[in-house]
């Protein structure tokens, strides 16, 4: 049987309608328009006939076959500062907003798309091509963070529960900025301060505990023991982009270590993200960066520790007792999930799923 695609919500929403507003127009259940918008309910002759009358457009506007769908261009707010036309998106329903998640460039696969970058982003928004309708709200999650290992809790999403997890790159403070403003419904971060960190009315949870530390090449052939070495001629770093926890933890250790910032070479040079920066590191474009152990273990790097820390899910409290959300922190709690996390170097799982702040 052929699919058919909608625009239902969309225009519903374009011309002021709740559901139930639409269904007492047309002579349908709330229940019906809702399977409709859902894809699980196709609508005889009449009802479709209805329907467009009542939302002003003819039935083929309406409803098409999924194979004979035009792109629509809508604006929806991005996720981040820029995005270049053409450039991949992601949508995700974040409350009422229709969020627009663009591809990172760090990252060696093209996604599986919903649309691209149509015109340029300004104040915050981005006008997109869109091709395929975003999932119903929280069957994607949007998480804002830079811990690699959100891949095996998105794994462990979908095979529990359906879930759809996308895990944005972003520094601690850009991800709790975006929550802040609503543009996603977690942030991970390993920021000084733990809950205190998080925006007001929000909680935090204990993803993993993990190592921090310089990464360097195998061998650690520039015999680097720690912050002071960074000043020494002929030897290069990669740093993180302000906001990122590595970068302070970097700042930190040179102001303490004496070692003015200007005497580090490669330290404008950005990489953004643990794995880029590691990965900057292994191709010889840098002797060093602070990351966590994980990023060295991967690309097979040598690695030097610093210091243990917490990263934590900063979730919004109004959305906690959601069915989504919930599954996130039951999956934290599985131990199957623990047992994968753990396999990785450095990672301390021992308080996952905790609440900051609450014992164990």
């Amino acid at each position: 049987m052929d699919e058919i695609t909608n625009r239902l919500r969309e225009l519903r929403e374009r011309n002021g309608l709740s559901g139930a507003a639409l269904a007492e127009r047309v002579g349908v259940t709330r229940q019906a328009i809702h399977a409709m918008e859902n894809g699980a309910y196709a609508p005889n002759t009449t009802v479709a006939l209805k329907l467009a009358r009542v939302l002003g457009v003819s039935v083929e506007e309406l409803f098409q076959l999924a194979e004979d769908a035009e792109p629509q261009r809508e604006r929806v707010e991005l996720l981040g500062e820029q995005a270049c036309v053409g450039a991949p998106l992601t949508l995700c329903q974040v409350g009422s907003r229709m969020v627009a998640a663009p591809w990172s460039p760090d990252v060696f696969t093209l996604p599986v798309a919903d649309a691209s970058v149509a015109g340029a982003a300004e104040a915050g928004y981005v006008d997109a091509m869109v091709w395929r309708a975003a999932p119903q709200p929280e069957e994607r999650l949007l998480l804002a963070g830079c811990d690699p290992a959100a891949s095996l809790l998105a794994d462990h999403l979908r095979r529990a529960s359906g879930l759809e997890l996308l895990a944005v790159p972003s520094s601690s403070k850009a991800a709790l900025r975006s929550l802040a403003d609503g543009l996603v419904h977690m942030a991970g971060t390993h920021l000084a301060g733990g809950a205190a960190a998080a925006p007001k009315g929000c909680r935090a949870f204990t993803f993993a505990e993990w190592e921090e530390g310089l990464v360097v090449a195998a061998g650690n052939p520039k015999k680097l023991r720690g912050f002071s070495d960074l000043a020494r001629p002929r030897l290069r770093i990669v740093n993180r982009e302000p906001g990122a926890g590595s970068r302070a933890l970097l700042d930190a250790g040179l102001a303490e270590a004496g070692v003015p910032q200007a005497k580090v070479a490669g330290y404008d040079r950005i990489a953004s993200g643990h794995l880029a920066a590691a990965w900057a590191v292994k191709r010889g474009e840098a002797d060093c960066c602070v990351a966590p152990r994980v990023a060295a273990q991967v690309f097979g790097l040598g690695f030097l520790p610093l210091q243990s820390e917490r990263y934590n899910l900063v979730i919004p409290e109004a959305w906690i007792a959601r069915p989504a959300l919930q599954a996130v922190l039951d999956a934290l709690q599985r131990a199957s999930f623990r047992r994968q996390l753990r396999s990785l170097e450095g990672y301390d799982v021992s308080a996952t799923g905790a609440e900051v702040g609450v014992p164990a």
